[in-house]
């Protein structure tokens, strides 16, 4: 009987070591895990500060376009103005290019004076065909200017689009991040 005691008392003893040995590796995989969750705490706290920054980004980006839309907006109504003032412009033209032409007509009957009415009326239509020409060119550079305009609203447009897209991005990563 007391070789089964010490048999026993052996078995007891090795059991004890195992025991120890698993609460060893047991306690060494609970560090391990604390250590991780730690990690992923900290990944995911750079990662709520960066969406935050990005959100604030988007912000200034929607912020900024909106003011590119409607700065483009008022450059449209402005082009289109000048485009009026330029039609009218080219009709007092018409109007005036009409009058030389009867003043050319009223010196060919004139003897008297023809010499000094003939160079009062070259240069009034001299004038006529300068302010022509220069209604022309600001004619050509309100198109020019108006197509421009266009193109920044467009690019606006885009601009406030693509803004949107990301804000609803950055909504869902923080629906998915709570």
């Amino acid at each position: 009987m007391a070789d089964e005691v010490r048999k026993l008392a052996e078995r007891s003893s090795r059991a004890t070591k195992e025991i120890g040995s698993l609460i060893k590796g047991i306690q060494s995989t609970i560090q391990e895990a604390v250590s991780a969750m730690n990690t992923s705490l900290t990944a995911v706290d750079r990662g709520v500060e960066k969406a935050q920054q990005a959100n604030q980004a988007l912000e200034s980006i929607l912020k900024t376009a909106d003011i590119v839309q409607k700065v483009s907006a008022r450059s449209v109504e402005v082009s289109q103005q000048a485009a009026h003032a330029a039609d009218e412009l080219i009709s007092a033209m018409d109007s005036v290019s009409a009058v030389a032409d009867q003043n050319a007509g009223a010196t060919q009957n004139m003897t008297a004076n023809a010499t000094v009415v003939t160079e009062s009326i070259e240069s009034i239509a001299s004038v006529s065909e300068e302010n022509s020409a220069a209604v022309e060119e600001v004619s050509a550079s309100t198109e020019e200017m108006t197509a421009q305009v266009q193109e920044l609203n467009t690019s606006a447009q885009s601009l406030s689009e693509m803004a949107l897209s990301l804000q609803e991005l950055v909504d869902q990563f923080k629906l998915a991040g709570k």
